[in-house]
C-alpha cells in the first residue's frame, strides 16, 4: 500500500477551532499530551497520550478537548487504509513513547524542518499499528479458549493460574504461549478488556460507578477509580462527563 505524507506539524489546543470537522484528506492525529473526545455517527472515542485517531476524509466528526492537548498531525494520501482502526492504540508503549520524544525533539532542534525525517516517523507509526495482533484473536486453539474464559470471567475476577491448569500448561508455559499468540501478556490483555468495558458502560449506561466497578471485576469503587485514572488520566466521572458533552 502506498502512503504519501503531505503535511506534518505539531499543534497545541485548549479547544478545537472547529468542533464539527470534515476533512478533504485523511489526517492522523497523534496525542503527545492531554486528551480529546471525538464522535462519528453513533460511535464515540476518547483518545489519550500515546494514542492516535484517524480522521478519514469526507466524514463528519464532532470533537472536544478534554484536557489541553498537544497533537502531532499527519495529513496524507493513501491508496488504502494506512491504519486498521480509527482509534489507534499501540501495544509497544516504549516504542511509541520514543516516537513522541523524537517528534518533540524535531520541534526543539534544528531538525525541525526535516520533513523527510517526519515521514520516517509516520511510516513507523503505520508499521507499529500493522504489527500488533488483533485483539481477542489467536491462531493457537488453547490460547483462544483461554481468551474466551478470560472474557467470560472478567466480572468475577480472572484466575490466570487456574486457566493455565485448564489449558494443560504450566503457568510459565501459559504466559509464554499467550504472549506468542497475542503479542501481549495476559495481564495487559485483561487491562485492555476492563478499560474497554468500563468506557462502554460509562458512556452507554447510567449505572453508578460502584456498579461499573463490580461489573469490571473490581472489589470496590476505590480500586476501580484508581485503576481507571492510572490508565486514562481521568476519573470515571470526568470521563463520563466529557464523553457525554
Amino acid at each position: 500500500m502506498k502512503t504519501r505524507l503531505t503535511i506534518a506539524l505539531r499543534v497545541f489546543r485548549e479547544e478545537f477551532i472547529m468542533e464539527h470537522f470534515i476533512g478533504s484528506d485523511d489526517i492522523f492525529a497523534m496525542v503527545g499530551n492531554g486528551s480529546f473526545w471525538v464522535q462519528r455517527g453513533d460511535k464515540s472515542f476518547t483518545v489519550h497520550r500515546g494514542e492516535g485517531f484517524l480522521f478519514r476524509k469526507n466524514e463528519l466528526y464532532h470533537r472536544r478537548v478534554l484536557s489541553p492537548v498537544t497533537l502531532y498531525l499527519f495529513r496524507y494520501k493513501s491508496e488504502g487504509h494506512a491504519f486498521e482502526d480509527e482509534h489507534v492504540i499501540f501495544r509497544d508503549k516504549e516504542r511509541v513513547n520514543s516516537t513522541i520524544a523524537m517528534l518533540e525533539q524535531l520541534e526543539e532542534e534544528e531538525l525541525g524542518n526535516n520533513f523527510e525525517y517526519r515521514c520516517h516517523l509516520f511510516d513507523d507509526l503505520i508499521l507499529q499499528d500493522a504489527m500488533k495482533t488483533r485483539r481477542g484473536k489467536s491462531t493457537d486453539m488453547l490460547i483462544d479458549t483461554a481468551l474466551q474464559q478470560i472474557r467470560a470471567s472478567l466480572h468475577l475476577g480472572v484466575d490466570l493460574k487456574s486457566i493455565a491448569v485448564q489449558s494443560g500448561l504450566s503457568y510459565v508455559q501459559f504466559l509464554r504461549r499467550f504472549k506468542q499468540a497475542t503479542g501481549i501478556p495476559p495481564t495487559e490483555y485483561i487491562i485492555e478488556l476492563r478499560l474497554k468495558k468500563a468506557k462502554a458502560l460509562l458512556i452507554d449506561t447510567d449505572l453508578l460507578v460502584k456498579e461499573i466497578a463490580i461489573a469490571c471485576g473490581f472489589e470496590n469503587e476505590y480500586y476501580f477509580s484508581n485503576f481507571f485514572k492510572k490508565h486514562t488520566s481521568l476519573s470515571p466521572s470526568a470521563f463520563r462527563s466529557g464523553a457525554r458533552m
